[in-house]
């Protein structure tokens, strides 16, 4: 008798079990579609990562090229006027020195 009950047992838990097996499998089957999903973005992130790096270099040097040229013209004009101011004087001195 026993062993009958032992069998019983077995077959009772084995039945228990199983579905508890499946529930796991299904939930490791889930972890790992959570894993290859992480993946994929983690992939697309590094991607964007990237083009964002190349669009904010692009822009600094759009930016820094245009700082050059606006300092170079603002450098330009102050010399413009220096050098108008200074042929003014030479002219005054001309004319000063002809009296």
């Amino acid at each position: 008798m026993d062993v009958e009950l032992l069998q019983a047992l077995r077959t009772v838990i084995k039945e228990e079990i199983e579905p508890v097996k499946k529930d796991l499998e299904n939930v490791k089957q889930g972890l790992e579609n959570v894993k290859q999903g992480l993946e994929n973005v983690k992939q697309e992130l590094l991607v964007e990562i990237r083009q964002v790096k190349q669009q904010i270099i692009k822009d600094i040097s759009t930016s820094l090229s245009q700082y050059s040229k606006n300092l170079e013209e603002y450098v330009d004009n102050k010399t413009e006027v220096l050098n108008k101011r200074v042929y003014k004087l030479e002219v005054e001195m001309e004319r000063i020195s002809q009296q």
